[in-house]
């Protein structure tokens, strides 16, 4: 049996916390503190990516020539706002994103390559309290990213593009207030940029960059 990595786990147990959380939602929405969850936040995170599965293939040949499986690390600010309302708390986020995730391969007489460097996006965030100090949330929306992408071979095809790619991100996770307005938080998510046509001359292939991330870091309410 093969091994499960950590961001097929990361994908496994984060909506199990969210149903796991439901049911204990009024009684935590009476436990908690009141104003824990509430107002704007500012905060910086750190996270592992991997597990991409960009499927290369070109027009001139059948069948694929293998697969791009993104990873890397990457370094992300970001801040939002929330409100508690009741059982539930809601808001929104936005983070800038910079590192390095990438992936290459080569299947002569050909070879590919996909990078991204630079990522961002805007979220809806939905939970319930956990406790009298605990989170566990929800979150999805729009992301971007700048993907640097080719396939060439020995035979002088040259498919590169940079470009930025609209696509969604997608997660969960858990958030623990600390004291002072500071929360640690861990959550998993997963970023998908779309599906892209590029061609050189008459041969064509498909960008399709992805990636799941394992993502840690701290907020700091106003």
């Amino acid at each position: 049996m093969q091994a499960l990595s950590p961001f097929h786990w990361g994908a496994r147990i984060a909506p199990c916390l969210v149903a796991l959380a439901l049911p204990l939602a009024s009684s935590a929405a009476a436990q908690s503190i009141p104003g824990v969850w509430d107002g704007a936040y500012w905060g910086l995170s750190i996270a592992l990516a991997g597990q991409g599965d960009d499927r290369v293939a070109v027009s001139s040949q059948p069948g694929e020539l293998g697969a791009l499986s993104m990873r890397g690390g990457l370094g992300a600010v970001q801040a939002g706002w929330m409100s508690h309302k009741g059982t539930f708390v809601w808001g929104f986020e936005g983070d800038l994103q910079l590192g390095h995730v990438t992936d290459d391969f080569t299947a002569a007489p050909f070879s590919a390559s996909s990078s991204i460097d630079l990522a961002a996006s805007l979220r809806l965030l939905a939970g319930v309290p956990a406790g009298r100090r605990g989170l566990v949330f929800v979150t999805g929306g729009l992301a971007a990213a700048r993907v640097d992408y080719a396939v060439t071979s020995t035979d002088g095809l040259n498919i590169a593009d940079t470009a930025f790619r609209a696509g969604y991100a997608l997660g969960a996770g858990y958030e623990q207030a600390l004291s002072s307005g500071w929360s640690a938080r861990f959550e998993y998510q997963y970023a998908n940029y779309g599906k892209t046509t590029l061609a050189d001359g008459p041969t064509t292939t498909e960008q399709t960059p992805d990636y799941h991330v394992l993502r840690i870091g701290m907020n700091h309410r106003f």
